[in-house]
């Protein structure tokens, strides 16, 4: 990933970073760099960046490091003691009680990552205060009554779409924050009546919106080397195709919003034919809105394979599209197997804002994995619904090549869902020995090789996809070893290696959910502890299990004790080194949905 750099010298660091990334890892030991620290150390290859400001990852904005060591007692000095000057842009439901003035409300934490307003009285409360200035010009001062005219943000001009004489009121606000909390802002401006839009931690109505409207717009303090005042500004957002969404969801999400612990929630597998309440306006102004969320992927050339759209988390429930290189894949999420047609103005749009020649379309029911291969066949069609055709395209991730055949059914090739888990792999891979469970196209095991592992066994149960995995190894230069391809039942093969005492440093379990041979049956809700307790025999001491699983249904505490309970089975201490989802830059969760994808890197001890 790539992000903007508005500013660079010798002492300071300063990014617009985009949401969707945080400020730091959250977990320091995790290899893959997807926060905006790492990004930047690799992207100008500084060995040092100091932390002395953090945005959350939903927020975007002005991000300043400092670039070397020696700036670091000036910077704290200036943040320490308020010589920093900060000016958030805002967009909330509602208006603020006056156009201009002061919320100081103390803060503490609630649960988890909430907080909220607390009294002076209270021992753990934070004395919190925040200016606000209305920049919404208010309807009745505009020449036209059915428009909502332009927010005046000197000097930038920022634009609302039309909305409804009766739509509910949206303002921009300038928030100026005299201190820093936690959440400081959007705690302040949810006690006032006006939660942030896109907010799901402190809007009680549960607005949806595709993303947290907050914006880090103008940081102003001393430089630490010359002491003058210095200013960076990063340009607002295109929230303007946000408010005719706001107005359209008002109506409809109350029958689609996903419960807390739903996994992928229900509002993600929607009939295609909802899509048509989407005004052609509001459907492009939400790709736009979706696109612009990938643009640190778009701007790496080393990466071409992400997720453009994901669903409700995009405010397009039903409607997945997956970029490989040149092309898109449209997934259209059913409830049966009868596909209604793929909208014409979406395929339009899409293909005039990615700039993808061919996009093939991908009908996939609730049970997609329980088909048989003449009704699969029936949902992925062989010739693009736009564009040429392409029987193969080399696309890239993290400077590795895969062959991606869009017409091969409703699996391309490559899911980009496990990305980062891919990066993670090939970071651990250096010297060990990796077995590759399930190993499909061999994602998992171009990455480990590519990362120097001394050896790769890729286990599948299709000969067919084993021969595309060497196809993917070839496509990276990396060597064939005919004898580290095995066709062959997964269970059946950890058994005998076994038997064989062969042991590996890592262990990949990535299974389907459902699958069906003729002696077998696989769940991975009933089966996943029988599936690690196999697996946990071929594991060196000291190596890492890392067991994955994409089933909605099967909640995360309960996989955990799955994988758990089925090294303990076999007789191992094991300890969580990792937990894992979907990339969230590109993998956006709807509103209150858990995480779909499970992940856990576990070490297992000796027996």
């Amino acid at each position: 990933m790539r992000l903007p750099i508005l500013y660079q010298d010798a002492d300071l660091i300063v990014v617009d970073k985009p949401v969707g990334i945080p400020t730091h890892a959250a977990d320091p030991n995790d290899p893959y760099p997807g926060d905006a620290l790492r990004i930047i150390q690799a992207q100008t290859g500084l060995a040092y960046l100091g932390i002395h400001q953090r945005l959350d990852a939903e927020t975007s904005g002005v991000l300043l490091f400092a670039a070397c060591r020696e700036a670091n007692p000036a910077l704290a000095r200036a943040f320490e003691g308020r010589a920093v000057h900060k000016v958030y842009l805002a967009l909330v439901h509602g208006r603020p009680p006056q156009p201009e003035g002061v919320i100081e409300a103390p803060i503490a934490r609630e649960h988890g990552d909430r907080y909220r307003i607390t009294t002076t009285s209270d021992p753990r409360g934070l004395a919190a205060r925040t200016r606000y200035r209305t920049l919404t010009v208010p309807r009745d001062r505009h020449p036209s009554a059915d428009v909502r005219p332009a927010f005046d943000v000197s000097p930038l001009a920022f634009h609302v779409s039309r909305l409804p004489p009766d739509a509910p009121p949206i303002t921009l606000l300038e928030l100026i924050p005299e201190t820093g909390r936690p959440h400081q802002l959007r705690v302040h401006l949810a006690s006032i009546g006006c939660p942030v839009v896109g907010d799901p931690l402190y809007d009680p109505q549960q607005r949806f919106a595709p993303r947290l409207c907050l914006h880090a717009y103008r940081l102003t303090l001393p430089h630490p080397t010359t002491g003058q005042p210095i200013t960076f500004i990063a340009p607002p957002p295109d929230w303007a195709s946000l408010a005719t969404l706001i107005s359209w969801s008002r109506q409809t999400q109350g029958a689609r919003r996903p419960s807390p612990d739903s996994g992928r929630a229900r509002a993600e597998i929607a009939p295609i034919r909802d899509l048509a309440v989407y005004a052609a306006d509001t459907m492009r102004g939400l790709l736009r809105l979706a696109i612009a969320r990938r643009a640190p992927l778009a701007a790496d050339p080393a990466t071409d394979i992400y997720r453009l759209v994901h669903a409700a988390g995009d405010g397009l429930p039903g409607l997945a599209v997956d970029r490989y290189g040149e092309i898109s894949v449209l997934s259209l999420y059913e409830e049966t197997a009868a596909p209604a047609p793929c909208p014409q103005p979406l395929l339009a749009a899409l293909a005039e804002l990615t700039g993808c020649r061919s996009v093939y379309v991908k009908y996939r029911p609730r049970q997609a994995s329980r088909l048989t291969e003449s009704q699969a066949a029936a949902l992925a069609p062989v010739r693009p619904a736009f564009g040429p055709p392409r029987d193969e395209v080399a696309a890239h991730e993290d400077g590795l090549t895969y062959l991606i055949r869009p017409a091969a059914g409703l699996s391309v090739g490559l899911f980009a869902d496990m990305r980062e888990t891919r990066g993670r792999v090939r970071a651990w891979a250096a010297g060990k020995r990796v077995l590759n469970c399930f190993a499909y196209t061999c994602g998992f095991g171009v990455a480990a090789a590519a990362g120097g592992a001394s050896r790769v066994l890729n286990l599948d149960l299709s000969q067919a996809v084993l021969e595309w995995g060497k196809a993917n190894y070839r496509a990276n230069g990396l060597a064939v070893n005919e004898r580290d391809f095995v066709f062959g039942d997964v269970f059946d093969w950890l058994g005998r290696l076994a038997r064989r005492h062969e042991m590996f440093d890592l262990v990949i379990l990535d299974p389907p959910g459902f699958s069906r041979t003729k002696t077998r049956r696989f769940s991975a809700e009933q089966d996943y502890g029988k599936l690690t307790a196999l697996a946990a025999r071929v594991v060196a001491a000291d190596g890492i299990l890392l067991a994955c699983c994409n089933v909605a249904e099967l909640p995360w505490r309960a996989f955990r004790e799955r994988v758990l309970a089925g090294i303990a089975a076999s007789g191992r201490a094991a300890t969580v080194v990792g937990i894992y989802h979907e990339p969230g830059v590109d993998f956006p969760a709807a509103f209150q949905a858990a995480p779909y994808l499970k992940i856990l890197a576990v070490q297992l001890g000796g027996r």
